[in-house]
């Protein structure tokens, strides 16, 4: 694996920022790290065998600007971590890179959020009962959980447990792999990365393996408390345990101004923006890539709760 990043497309909330009719100090911004679309995360890199690739972790309804605005033509996999809205209603626009890589592309998913997805997207799973025949995406599921460990192309991605209030929602360990499938001992930044949105509660069996990271991506909503997403505090001190050389928070609402409560994070721990690149160039995703100092954002879409 080389020339590896890791792209958070999309770091807001379910409703978007700006806010439809919200006319606040967030949604009214001129900082572009205030304008959040849907999360979703894209990992780009060469394999051994020299193929470029192209995972997905979700496939928000902004996912035609991310893919727009980050020139994407392939995808070799989307990981689903549930199925709200604001994670699965890209996957229409996925179609078009069947069209040109020609291939299927596989999707992973916990049963009941594939169950979903069949439900929402019938025209795709079902095609054959569409009236008028339709080009529709080429998708071939395949069921995973905690403890089913996914190996494809030098990438390894542990299913991690997470709570989302209530509801059981998958996280994700994502690490350079051995031709054996085990996790490389040179690991390329920022591997090992977790991946975890959407989080108000992180089980007693999946802290061990958020052991040893060099960046975590966690979920922060807002200041107040909410049932199903981690407060400020408490994404704060969740990372402060796990301990994780590169701490980047998503999952914004329009609560949180990026310019006042960025400064004010622990070492180590940053707000992140639509567009930022962990693992490229130096730092590792730091200060030189901020779009308050150039215009690398990826600035379309909207973000939500």
């Amino acid at each position: 694996m080389r020339d590896l990043e890791v792209i958070l497309c999309g770091t807001g909330t379910s409703s978007g920022i700006p806010l439809i009719g919200c006319r606040c100090a967030v949604c009214t911004s001129d900082d572009p790290r205030d304008r959040r679309t849907r999360c979703g995360a894209c990992l780009r890199y060469v394999d051994d065998d020299g193929t470029p690739r192209v995972v997905l972790l979700d496939c928000p309804p902004d996912h035609r600007e991310h893919s727009l605005s980050l020139g994407l033509d392939r995808c070799d996999g989307i990981y689903f971590t549930h199925a709200h809205v604001d994670h699965i209603f890209g996957l229409d626009d996925v179609r078009r890179y069947n069209a040109v890589q020609r291939t299927p592309i596989e999707i992973f998913a916990e049963p009941e959020t594939m169950s979903a997805l069949e439900r929402v997207f019938q025209h795709i799973f079902r095609k054959q009962d569409n009236v008028n025949p339709s080009f529709v995406a080429d998708l071939v599921p395949q069921a995973i959980g905690p403890g089913s460990t996914v190996v494809r192309h030098g990438l390894r991605i542990e299913p991690l447990r997470l709570l989302h209030g209530r509801l059981p929602i998958l996280g994700f360990r994502l690490e350079a792999a051995d031709p054996d499938g085990t996790p490389s001992t040179d690991q390329p930044a920022p591997f090992p990365l977790a991946y975890c949105t959407d989080v108000s509660g992180i089980p007693p069996e999946t802290w061990p393996a958020l052991e040893g990271l060099r960046t975590l991506v966690l979920d922060m909503l807002r200041p107040r408390n909410h049932p199903t997403h981690f407060t400020i505090d408490q994404a704060i001190d969740a990372a402060t345990r796990i301990g994780a050389d590169s701490t980047w928070f998503l999952h914004m609402s329009h609560e949180i101004r990026h310019a006042e409560l960025d400064p004010q994070l622990p070492p180590g721990m940053r707000l992140a923006w639509d567009g930022v690149r962990l693992g490229a160039g130096p730092g590792v995703g730091g200060r030189d890539s901020d779009p308050a100092a150039d215009a690398s954002a990826v600035a379309d879409g909207a973000g939500g709760e």
